[in-house]
């Protein structure tokens, strides 16, 4: 694969994608059960970051989801832009902070969504103050 076959330099200082190109996840999955960890980091690093969750628990049950998070040493907050479904809500994601590391984490709403798979991508946004 050759970086220039699908890149080339955007308008100010941006990467911007070649003709139809697109992006395509299918990275390692994660089997839900109550309080399931999808992803976590260090606050003082990271202060905020945009998810895409996307959950298949069989042939008719899936589910995607848009969430924000923001968080602090000891505070965070979560918010679902947005929801798509198949069926009805399969998990709730929320959010566990200490003063230096922030979870995102995920649990079926109901007992038949237990072991569902669910995966990710997420964009991360630095801190902007020491």
């Amino acid at each position: 694969m050759n970086f220039k076959d699908y890149f080339i330099k955007g308008i100010h200082g941006t990467l911007q994608l070649k003709g139809n190109t697109q992006f395509s996840y299918k990275n390692q999955w994660k089997q839900l059960y109550a309080n399931t960890v999808l992803d976590q980091w260090h606050v003082g690093e990271i202060m905020s970051a945009e998810y895409t969750v996307v959950i298949d628990n069989g042939r008719h049950a899936k589910e995607t989801i848009k969430a924000v998070v923001v968080a602090g040493p000891g505070n965070a907050s979560i918010s679902i832009i947005g929801r798509a479904s198949l069926a009805n809500n399969i998990v709730n994601l929320d959010v566990v902070v200490t003063d230096s590391s922030l979870q995102l984490t995920a649990s079926p709403v109901d007992v038949a969504a237990t072991g569902a798979r669910a995966i990710f991508s997420a964009t991360y946004y630095q801190t902007l103050t020491d």
